[in-house]
């Protein structure tokens, strides 16, 4: 649980011999809470200070410190008292006692009196609050499907005039949930009090009746307390929590990919381009749901290189529906017309129970200057053609033909040493300047290139040629020194 220490600082005015004091923030803590334990030391000299480490056993694991000096008047006497201030922070995990510390104050020994802490068993799920501070949790639905979004509401409310010195609040534990703060809150005054509250979008990660745990918060306001006929500021701790919730979340029984209802819009910025240019296709998703957790659609077209940008998804509380934004981004890089074609969407609408199926459009791309296929040439005849090989007899002596068992045996030989240099060549180890491809380096400058497209048109040539060579165009050049150049820029721009 996260501690705001370093907002507290008290101010003691004693007028008599110097003392030490311990108070703690609550002596009743729930299991895994903390206990801020304070020391406040005064005195005309302060000789010795403690050292604690540990309290009853258990490690401190935040510490601050802090200290003032004051001048006291007394029957016309003036000195200079010291006042030392140490918060600790500590977690129990049973029924202790916190021990007394001793020091030596002005040449005298000094105690504090010991503290019950008593540790109470994981939360109960009961409310608790005072007079003048409450804790309160709602959701705007008990039974939802996974995969539906709800709303979380948290009040606190506190009295006016109260004169506050810290306020440690610890949200509900959402572990059963993705669990998002919408906005910044609100703050508004009603009758007596002034009431803050924040809002929670919540997306159950299982089905079944699942806790919201309690949120919980520690105030510290400022109370006058008497100590050897004088007064001094101390803090009187309370601490406060809602009630537990329990909700139920039902599994759809039908394959979706989003819940929600929602339009589906997508558009391209051309239909006809020139080889190499890229085409840019926008997918948008609006509607009521949350899409935080949606892993949107992919494309895979053959000879087509495909990139697409992260995508941005929006959520804004409208009433008491979430409504959300998904935007996307794909660009397709290609020498020949190629076709984008459609992807679905199911949503599955909670309201009706039914899945509503979303398309996007079937694109059909025009490349200017495509290649054209080649196709090879067929020569149609009807005169037949004669088997001259079996048509001719064959007189030639055995010597005669020796020359062709030669070349049949050196063709044979030729093919056993290719097989084992096949075989073999790949072991053989090669100078790391050969074997290395540029493939990465060029990927490298893509993926630092292609967002910047828009600002250079060098950058835009650069981009089109890494891409012409990614697919094995040979004829395209890149000059190394002009990509380096550019990568060095613009990744210095982007960092």
């Amino acid at each position: 649980m996260v501690k705001t220490l370093g907002s507290l600082l008290l101010f003691l005015t004693f007028l008599s011999a110097g003392n030490i004091i311990a108070t703690v923030d609550s002596r009743e803590v729930i299991q895994g809470d903390s206990v801020l334990l304070t020391l406040s030391i005064t005195g005309k000299n302060i000789n010795t200070v403690p050292q604690i480490n540990e309290i009853g056993g258990y490690p401190v694991f935040n510490t601050q410190r802090r200290s003032a000096t004051n001048f006291v008047h007394t029957n016309g006497v003036s000195r200079m008292e010291k006042t030392q201030i140490f918060i600790m922070e500590f977690r129990p995990d049973i029924n202790m006692t916190i021990p007394s510390f001793s020091v030596k104050l002005d040449d005298q020994i000094e105690s504090s009196n010991p503290i019950e802490i008593s540790v109470l068993k994981s939360a109960t799920g009961m409310k608790r609050e005072t007079k003048d501070f409450s804790l309160d949790i709602s959701v705007d639905k008990e039974k939802f499907y996974l995969g539906e979004s709800i709303i979380l509401n948290l009040r606190f409310k506190q009295r006016n005039n109260i004169d506050v010195m810290q306020i440690d609040y610890t949200p509900p534990a959402f572990k059963d949930f993705f669990s998002k703060q919408i906005g910044e809150g609100k703050t508004y005054q009603k009758g007596d009090f002034t009431i803050q509250e924040l809002n929670y979008l919540l997306i159950a990660k299982k089905s079944g009746v699942l806790t919201l745990e309690p949120a919980r918060a520690k105030i510290a306001k400022r109370a006058r307390q008497r100590q050897r006929d004088w007064f001094v500021d101390v803090p009187e701790w309370s601490q406060i929590s809602s009630k537990a919730l329990s909700v139920e979340v039902v599994e759809p029984n039908q394959a979706h990919d989003i819940v929600g209802k929602y339009r589906l819009m997508d558009k391209v910025d051309v239909l006809k381009v020139k080889a190499n240019k890229p085409v840019t296709l926008k997918v948008e998703l609006l509607g009521v749901g949350s899409l935080d957790d949606y892993d949107g659609i992919n494309f895979e077209i053959p000879n087509v290189t495909m990139y697409s940008d992260d995508a941005k998804v929006e959520s804004k509380l409208l009433g008491k529906s979430l409504q959300s934004r998904y935007q996307k981004n794909f660009v397709f890089i290609a020498d020949h017309n190629f076709t984008i074609p459609s992807k679905m969407i199911r949503a599955y609408d909670y309201e009706t129970g039914k899945v509503n199926v979303l398309k996007t459009k079937t694109y059909k791309i025009e490349v200017e200057g495509s290649p054209k296929l080649a196709t090879q040439a067929i020569v149609h005849s009807n005169t037949p053609v004669a088997n001259v090989g079996t048509s001719t007899k064959n007189t030639l002596k055995w010597y005669e033909n020796f020359p062709s068992i030669l070349a049949l045996a050196l063709a044979f030989v030729l093919g056993v040493v290719s097989t084992l240099v096949v075989k073999y060549l790949p072991k053989i180890p090669l100078p790391k300047y050969k074997r290395k491809g540029k493939s990465f380096k060029y990927d490298e400058a893509l993926k630092v290139l292609y967002p910047k497209m828009t600002q250079s048109k060098e950058v835009e040539e650069m981009v089109r040629k890494l891409y012409a060579v990614k697919r094995g165009d040979k004829e395209v050049k890149i000059d190394k020194e002009v990509l380096k150049v550019l990568v060095e820029k613009y990744r210095e721009g982007a960092e």
